[in-house]
């Protein structure tokens, strides 16, 4: 029997492989939380500017004069909002197309060749009738 077949080999290739998926999965995952985080940052800016707008558009200043934000300051208020929220959105988008697609298809890929050693290691411990 080939070195590949030993219950040790297949053990340690076992072992090395999942480390290896667990390592290129939260490199995966990390990637994508990044860019979950910039759209979610981006939308709640967008409310906010939404709001600022609508105070503007909508005369309803009196709040924001108890604060002491001039109308004035406002519109600047509400454009520094739109602006960040457009900048977020472009990066997220930005990293949703340059995402690595050949590193999700190695992970496929070992995770597919995880499965195949792991159905080798069980027929090896079943007991042949």
């Amino acid at each position: 029997m080939p070195d590949s077949d030993n219950a040790e080999s297949l053990d340690a290739q076992l072992k090395n492989l999942r480390s290896s998926i667990s390592d290129l999965g939260n490199q995966v995952d990390s990637y994508k939380t990044k860019t979950a985080a910039a759209f979610g940052a981006a939308v709640f800016l967008l409310f906010l500017a939404a709001g600022a707008a609508y105070d503007l558009v909508a005369q309803k200043g009196g709040v924001w004069l108890i604060l002491g934000v001039t109308r004035e300051t406002l519109v600047w208020i509400a454009s520094a909002l739109m602006v960040s929220a457009t900048i977020l959105l472009m990066f997220g988008f930005r990293r949703v197309k340059l995402s690595d697609a050949g590193v999700r298809a190695k992970l496929d890929l070992m995770e597919r060749e995880y499965s195949e050693l792991l159905e080798r290691t069980n027929a090896r411990a079943r007991p042949k009738p």
